[in-house]
C-alpha cells in the first residue's frame, strides 16, 4: 500500500492550551539521506535528529520558509547540517559518516561547540541565531535553542532507530503560541510528565493513531490545519554547479581542465555528478 509506505505530517493546534503542534514521519526521506551517504552507527542517527529538527523549525512558521541547523562540535563527527522547508523538503550530511555509537555519549558524536540555525524567506537569508552546543542530547539543544532565541516554550520527543540500511524517524513538537497563559504550559507539560509512554509505541500505528493517543494524554481535541508528505529533496542542479565552477576562477578551472580534460564536481548532499566538458567549462568565463 502506497499511502503507508509515505512519509507524513500533520500540523494543527489544541485550542484548548493554545499550543501548536506538528507530527511527522520522516522514515523513508531519512533512510534516502542515510543510504546515499553509508552513514553509520552515531553518524546516522545524528543526521536523522538534525534533519528532523529542521523540519520541526521550518514547520513552526507559516510562512514559506528554508531553515538549516548546523552542528558544529569537537567530537568525532565535527559537523551535521540539514536543510528543511516547511512542508518537509530535506536534506542532510554528517561530516564524519561512520561513527560508532558510544552510549555513554549523550551527543551523539558531535562533542560540544556551537548550535547554527539559519532561515531563508525565498533566497533571501532572513537570520541567523547561534547558541552554545552543549554536552547533552541534540533534543535538549534544540530546546535550549528554541526557548534561548525564539523566547518560544516547547515539547519535543523524537524517535530515531537505525535498522540496517534503513531508519525509523519520527518526532513531534508541541509549541505555545504567543499570550498562551503560564497555567495552561503548565499543566499540559504536568500531563506529559504524568504518563509513561514507550515513543516508538506512540508512533507505531500511524500518525492519525499518535494524534488520537496524545488527545486522550491532553484530554482535548485537536484541530487539523494542514497535512502532507516529507520527501528527500537536494535541490541541487547543473545551473548551481556552474556557479560553484564560475567561482574558482578562470585559473583553476582551467588548471583542472588541464589535468583531468573535464571539470566534475559530486553535490555533496545527494551525491550526483556533474561533468562539463571543455567547451562548457570555456562558456562559463567568456
Amino acid at each position: 500500500n502506497d499511502s503507508e509506505s509515505k512519509d507524513s505530517y500533520i500540523i494543527g493546534i489544541f485550542s484548548r492550551y493554545n499550543f501548536r503542534f506538528l507530527l511527522t514521519d520522516c522514515s523513508n526521506t531519512i533512510s534516502e539521506v542515510v543510504k546515499r551517504h553509508n552513514l553509520k552507527g552515531a553518524s546516522g542517527i545524528l543526521s536523522a535528529k538534525t534533519m528532523l529538527g529542521t523540519f520541526f523549525l521550518a514547520g513552526m512558521v507559516k510562512e514559506e520558509t528554508v531553515v538549516s541547523i548546523q552542528l558544529e562540535g569537537n567530537g568525532e563527527i565535527e559537523r551535521s547540517i540539514a536543510y528543511s522547508n516547511r512542508t518537509g523538503k530535506m536534506r542532510g550530511l554528517v561530516k564524519n559518516t561512520e561513527v560508532p555509537l558510544d552510549n555513554s555519549d549523550p551527543t551523539l558524536g558531535i562533542g560540544d561547540g556551537v548550535f547554527r540555525v539559519t532561515r531563508w524567506g525565498g533566497p533571501k537569508k532572513l537570520h541567523q541565531s547561534i547558541t552554545k552546543l552543549e554536552k547533552k542530547s541534540f533534543e535538549n539543544n534544540l530546546l535550549h535553542h528554541i526557548h534561548e532565541s525564539d523566547q518560544i516554550t516547547a515539547f519535543l520527543a523524537m524517535h530515531v532507530e537505525p535498522l540496517g540500511e534503513t531508519v525509523k524517524a519520527y518526532g513531534m513538537i508541541l509549541y505555545a503560541l504567543p499570550g498562551t497563559e503560564n497555567q495552561l504550559i503548565e499543566e499540559l507539560f504536568d500531563k506529559f510528565d504524568k504518563i509513561d509512554y514507550d515513543s516508538n509505541e506512540l508512533f507505531s500505528k500511524g500518525l492519525k493513531d499518535t494524534l488520537s493517543k496524545i488527545e486522550t494524554i491532553l484530554e482535548v481535541r485537536s484541530e487539523i490545519l494542514e497535512e502532507g508528505s516529507p520527501e528527500f529533496n537536494c535541490g541541487c542542479s547543473l545551473e548551481k554547479i556552474k556557479d560553484v565552477i564560475f567561482s574558482l576562477g578562470k585559473e583553476e578551472a582551467y588548471s583542472i581542465l588541464e589535468d583531468h580534460g573535464f571539470v566534475e564536481l559530486t553535490c555533496e548532499f545527494c551525491k550526483k555528478p556533474y561533468r562539463l566538458d571543455p567547451e562548457e567549462v570555456r562558456l562559463l568565463f567568456i
